[in-house]
């Protein structure tokens, strides 16, 4: 077997193990979001706590994706020498940020008034003072999530993906369970579900490193120069996380000057155009993550360019049909998991006309994922951080254009806009920095997926024109009409295919047979 195909074949089979447990995650989330939109529907509460929810959402998220991005190749590259040097110098760090979380948290709680008047210019004087209780409460997130950021980035550089995805049902199954049996909490149901959720998936996580073998406690002195490596890498890799995951933020800011429940729209759209991202192109990039380091560290350059292109070409596989899908049938997609209770048909016909406009920018908000792991593993960092601030003001300059046009629906296309716009100037940087000559090959790949898209589109309108005609209920249709734009889009896609999307098909077929026969085991080895 080539080195390219067995390095294929271990990240394929890491991904499988990270899809299963996130799928199961995703299953939960969406119970969550059923059981939300019964309780709440689009209501101004909801839009308070989604607001609420952000902010401290978004600080873990960008300080856990940089940190853990600088911390994964650094503490390969210490493992190799020293399994002790590892753990030791990883103990440092968890003191280091702890602390800092614990500040920051602090800061956050006696300055909540301020922030949320802020981030809530828009809402009206109640939803504010609402907000202000909530955001209080919600801001022990930061430090709660942050002290585990360092658990996940130990597991994730030792490889045990089974442990690093089951951690988040936690916080899922807590939210459901609070919601079903109607504690009587109201709104605060969300927030106390977080808490507790978050609470027990980063205490999981403490004790399945240890149970793991790793070495809690500083055998080593504290090593200055290493943390300060660590830091210098991981600033700039705040870049990477402000494109993926602040612009929400922004999104929500943004859309409390429109209508009450505005923002949970926005919400509800983003969380079911994000659940193929989370389930299939993040389980990809965390999967490649260690190996790409290890490629950078064993100076295998025609690999990791070998790695950039086929991945480049799953994602289109796999993003331009969802994409189709999402437009011919979003409303109903929609109305099926949410249309119940406080969530009426407006509320799903808004939804499913926001949930359209992102899902356009499906792929290059999937391509996010995968260019931060690479500009990590290769310690180029710094235009990621110049790439995310432009990426912010470009998203702000395009929502106040789009919103005016299309309400809330504008700010989703924004988003996919701006998404759009920064993700190919990175794919021209990244280019260059893995020293590949020619994407030609990979342009006319995308060509043919593109093709593939029209062909499916056009059945998929068709079909769904035909049952009309012949009155035939959604519930049949629908589903008969996504199996045959399915099949239009594949058997286009095997006429014409080209040698590298056949190498991905091939790798993806082989990794579904040996999940079928139950050839995986929990570390993803």
């Amino acid at each position: 077997m080539s080195e390219p195909q067995s390095l294929a074949g271990q990240i394929g089979k890491a991904s499988v193990v990270i899809m299963i447990c996130t799928m199961a995650d995703k299953i939960l989330a969406i119970g969550k979001e059923m059981l939300t939109a019964q309780q709440f529907g689009v209501s101004a509460s909801l839009d308070v706590f989604n607001l609420a929810y952000s902010f401290p959402g978004t600080i873990v998220l960008l300080f856990s994706g940089a940190l853990g991005s600088a911390f994964v190749p650094l503490y390969l590259e210490w493992r190799n020498r020293s399994s002790l040097e590892a753990d030791s110098h990883a103990t440092w760090l968890m003191y280091i940020t702890t602390l800092l979380f614990a500040a920051l948290t602090l800061i956050f709680f006696v300055f909540t008034p301020e922030i949320i008047w802020l981030i809530g210019y828009g809402f009206q004087p109640e939803q504010k003072r609402l907000a202000v209780v909530m955001e209080r409460l919600l801001i022990l997130l930061i430090f709660i999530d942050g002290a585990g950021i360092l658990y996940r980035g130990i597991l994730h550089a030792r490889k045990l993906f089974f442990h690093l995805y089951v951690a988040p049902i936690f916080v899922n199954i807590t939210i459901i369970f609070l919601l079903f049996f109607d504690m009587g909490l109201d709104i605060y149901v969300l927030v106390w579900g977080f808490l507790i959720g978050t609470t027990m998936k980063t205490v999981y996580m403490g004790i399945a490193l240890r149970r793991e073998r790793f070495k809690y406690g500083t055998p080593l002195p504290f090593d200055r120069q290493k943390m300060k490596t660590i830091w210098l890498l991981a600033i700039p890799m705040l870049g990477s996380q402000l494109i993926a995951n602040s612009n929400l933020l922004v999104d929500h800011v943004m859309a409390t000057q429109l209508p009450a429940g505005s923002v949970s729209t926005l919400r509800y759209a983003f969380r079911i155009n994000d659940l193929p991202i989370q389930v299939v192109i993040a389980a990809v990039s965390r999967a490649i993550f260690p190996f790409i380091s290890e490629e950078v560290a064993a100076g295998r350059r025609d690999n990791l360019q070998n790695i950039f292109k086929y991945t480049l070409i799953f994602l289109g596989f796999l993003t331009i049909p969802i994409t189709c899908l999402m437009v011919l049938f979003s409303e109903d997609l929609v109305i099926l998991l949410l249309k119940r209770g406080a969530f009426d048909l407006e509320a799903a016909r808004q939804t499913s006309q926001t949930l359209v406009c992102y899902s356009l920018g499906l792929f290059f908000y999937a391509y996010t994922f995968i260019n931060g792991t690479f500009f990590a593993a290769l310690k180029n960092t710094k235009m990621l951080l110049y790439m995310g601030t432009v990426s912010i003001f470009l998203n702000v300059l395009l929502n106040f254009l789009f919103m005016h046009f299309f309400g809330v629906k504008g700010i989703a296309l924004s988003t996919s806009a701006t998404m759009g716009i920064i993700s190919i100037w990175f794919i021209f940087l990244l280019k260059k920095n893995l020293g590949i000559t020619n994407l030609s090959q990979t342009f006319s790949t995308f060509y043919r997926l593109m093709l593939a898209a029209a062909g499916m589109l056009g059945t998929g309108l068709i079909t769904i024109t035909l049952f009309e005609l012949v009155s035939i209920s959604r519930l049949i249709s629908v589903p008969l009409s996504a199996s045959a734009a399915s099949l239009c889009y594949l058997v286009i896609i095997w006429v014409f295919r080209t040698e590298d999307l056949n190498t991905c098909i091939t790798v993806l077929t082989n990794k579904i047979s040996m999940l079928k026969k139950g050839r995986f085991t929990t570390d993803g080895k």
